[in-house]
Formats: C-alpha cells, structure tokens, sequence
C-alpha cells in the first residue's frame, strides 16, 4: 500500500510567527465575518470540510488496516470497492425530507470518496470492512512474498 510520511515535527518551520495576525485586528475581523453568525461562505466551508475523512493507516506484521473516521453515518451507506489496485471507499447519501429545520448546523450527512493506491503488497482480494463506533475499519491482508524484511547492506 502506497502512503507518503512526513516525519519532521514542524513542517512549516516558522510556526508562531503568525500570532499577532490571530490576535491582532485583520485575523480576528476575518474570522468573525466570514466564519461566524450567517455568513453565506460558512455554510459552504463547513459543507466541503464534513466532505472530507481523516484516515489512519496502520501496518501490522500480517496486514494494512484502513481506518476511516466517519461518525455517525449510517452502515448500509458505504461502499468499499477495489478496482486496478485501487481501495475506493464511498458514502452515498440519501437525500431525504427532514421534517425538522436545524438553527444551527455544523454536522452534514454528504456524500464522499476516498481512493488509495496498492502495490502488490496487498493480496487485494483478501479484504474485510467493519464499521464500529463511527469508524469504519478496512483490513488489507499482506502477501508474504512481496513483504521482506529490511536487511542491512554493507558498504565496502
């Protein structure tokens, strides 16, 4: 399965540099007018930011386990699919009449999709799916032949 992993601890190195934008005038008059009370774009930011699924990847000795957070969506909505060496993991949606009228809303039920290449370290038709606890859990089962152990080389 193909991740890239970014190990350094500050990415962007100039962190807290911008401080006095958050404190100051121009970051907090921003905030308050494009994200606070019934601004047209909040809706519309909150919508795209609940289309989007955080997703830990995890490597045991015998598989690769997909963890996608999705809390409270309903189960017989998912899809997971393999299709070129490629995990598809979907939600569709099913727009209904809601009888009630929310206020306020930060939760929206959207549909969505997650890709992720495999390589042949996956025996792709070896796959589970579980959905527990607002997490759905995809396990990928390793092939042996393709998954060595790291050795060391010796440099002459």
């Amino acid at each position: 399965m193909y991740t890239q992993h970014n190990n350094t601890q500050r990415p962007f190195g100039k962190q807290g540099q911008c401080n006095s934008f958050e404190r100051g005038g121009f970051g907090k008059k921003f905030r308050e007018h494009f994200m606070g009370g019934n601004h047209p774009f909040k809706e519309m930011f909150d919508r795209k930011m609940n289309d989007y699924k955080p997703v830990n990847i995890i490597e045991n000795e015998d598989n690769f386990t997909v963890q996608l957070y999705a809390a409270g969506l309903k189960k017989d909505l998912f899809k997971v699919a393999i299709k070129d060496q490629v995990l598809i993991i979907s939600y569709t949606h099913e727009e209904g009449a809601q009888d009630a009228k929310p206020i306020y809303q930060e939760f929206y039920e959207n549909s969505f999709e997650r890709r992720f290449q495999l390589t042949d370290k996956v025996f792709d038709d070896q796959v589970s799916a579980q959905y527990e606890n607002g997490v759905l859990t995809v396990v990928l089962s390793k092939n042996p032949e393709k998954n060595k152990p790291e050795y060391n080389v010796n440099i002459n």
